[in-house]
């Protein structure tokens, strides 16, 4: 049984149990996440500095993005020998922006984030990814990156810079993922009027490239939630090379599910869908002298899949049990 049909489960037994003198009928009802929801993450360098730079979005096609607009969060980050270092994030949407940019005009910003370093592409030349940059040449064995990559079509798209005699490369592309097809099926709790609507959700998960103002597919799968949700027990890496590898944790993308109570007519639904986020994994920049923005609330750390579990069913539990006590009160009135 899957992690949420047990929440599921003991969420049932709370009401059935709980609750007996409740007339009116609970639904937990999961809804799919269609084509037109998911999330975006593209991972790159910004131009002309040494900063890595990570763009997430929600997609959600159907909403007014002057209404209900898009939030999209820019995550900064600065990599050495010591590891990689978070220096902040600015959240925006296509309305207004929430945040200041990264100020890299500033004196110490331009000395230690800015770089005239070539950014160049990585070649697989037998066994081996190549970075050539003219006076200096790396070659890092693909063995030693694959098993950080989420997929081995990855692999030829890595770019790197020479930062003081090292290597600092990265997967530069574009992650995408949305629903796809859903089964639904309804059970009905035996001698109760709680019932539970249940799918198997699939999802469309596809990998791409940009140039310039254009996106390369590189390769799309329709995967299920088993196999996604082992898919982002992987976070996104960023790679050191000199002359031993190092990869360093950046973020991950975490799967959750989010729920809506809805009342009528003596009847109570929760409504039960997935949705994804991105939250940051890497250690505070520290300057005594920094001067870069850092945007509070927003450096988000990544939590334990049992505390989301654990703290959606309190959710559930608590917004369900008042729902019934109002419909109980009504009653008596």
């Amino acid at each position: 049984m899957s992690s949420f049909l047990k929440i599921i489960a003991v969420s049932l037994c709370f009401l059935i149990f709980t609750f007996p003198f409740v007339s009116s009928n609970v639904k937990i009802i999961t809804q799919g996440l269609p084509p037109t929801r998911g999330i975006h993450v593209s991972i790159g360098t910004l131009p002309n500095s040494n900063i890595i730079f990570i763009s997430t979005e929600e997609i959600d096609a159907y909403d007014d993005v002057w209404v209900n607009p898009d939030t999209e969060i820019d995550w900064y980050y600065y990599v050495d020998s010591s590891g990689v270092r978070f220096l902040g994030a600015e959240c925006y949407t296509r309305a207004y922006s929430m945040c200041p940019r990264l100020n890299l005009n500033v004196s110490e910003n331009l000395v230690r984030f800015r770089t005239k370093t070539k950014f160049v592409k990585g070649v697989p030349v037998n066994g081996s990814i190549l970075f050539n940059f003219g006076e200096s040449i790396y070659k890092v064995p693909v063995s030693e990156i694959l098993p950080y990559l989420w997929d081995k079509s990855w692999i030829r798209h890595l770019w790197g810079y020479n930062m003081n005699g090292s290597l600092i490369f990265l997967p530069k592309v574009i992650i995408e993922i949305r629903g796809a097809g859903v089964r639904y099926q309804d059970c009905s709790i035996q001698n109760s009027s709680a019932s539970v609507l249940y799918l198997d959700q699939q999802y469309n998960i596809t990998y791409y490239v940009k140039t310039s103002w254009k996106k390369s597919k590189i390769k799309s799968e329709v995967i299920d939630q088993y196999k996604l949700l082992h898919l982002l027990k992987k976070p996104i890496y960023i790679f050191f090379y000199n002359g031993t590898f190092k990869a360093f944790k950046v973020g991950r993308i975490n799967f959750r599910y989010s729920t809506v109570l809805a009342t009528a007519n003596n009847s109570t639904s929760v409504f039960v869908s997935p949705s994804f986020y991105y939250s940051n994994m890497a250690s505070p920049f520290v300057s005594a002298n920094a001067t870069y923005s850092h945007s509070k609330g927003t450096n988000v750390t990544s939590p334990r899949q049992d505390k989301h579990e654990f703290w959606l069913l309190a959710v559930i539990l608590f917004a369900v049990a008042i729902t019934c006590l109002l419909c109980r009160n009504r009653k008596n009135m």
